[in-house]
């Protein structure tokens, strides 16, 4: 026995079952679902780069910074920093 029911899709809030439908608004069916999966999927890269690049932007100005620290001690003398 097959428990199953049968696919429907909802539009304008009225049900359809998918098997009544012509082939064509399956296959769009399908190119929506594809669109909506690519968008999730697109979305979830975004936030990866946002990240990547707030992560990239931290490291830079910390080399920066280090780099300055270290030219301001070189420019300075024993006396100067020992003061």
């Amino acid at each position: 026995m097959d428990n199953q029911q049968p696919q429907t899709v909802t539009i304008d809030e009225k049900t359809y079952p998918v098997e009544d439908l012509s082939n064509e608004v399956k296959e769009l069916l399908s190119l929506h679902a594809q669109a909506q999966e690519m968008m999730v999927a697109a979305r979830r890269q975004a936030i990866i780069h946002e990240l990547s690049v707030s992560n990239l932007a931290g490291i830079i100005r910390s080399k920066v910074e280090a780099n300055e620290s270290k030219s301001d001690l070189a420019g300075t003398s024993e006396a100067d920093v020992v003061q």
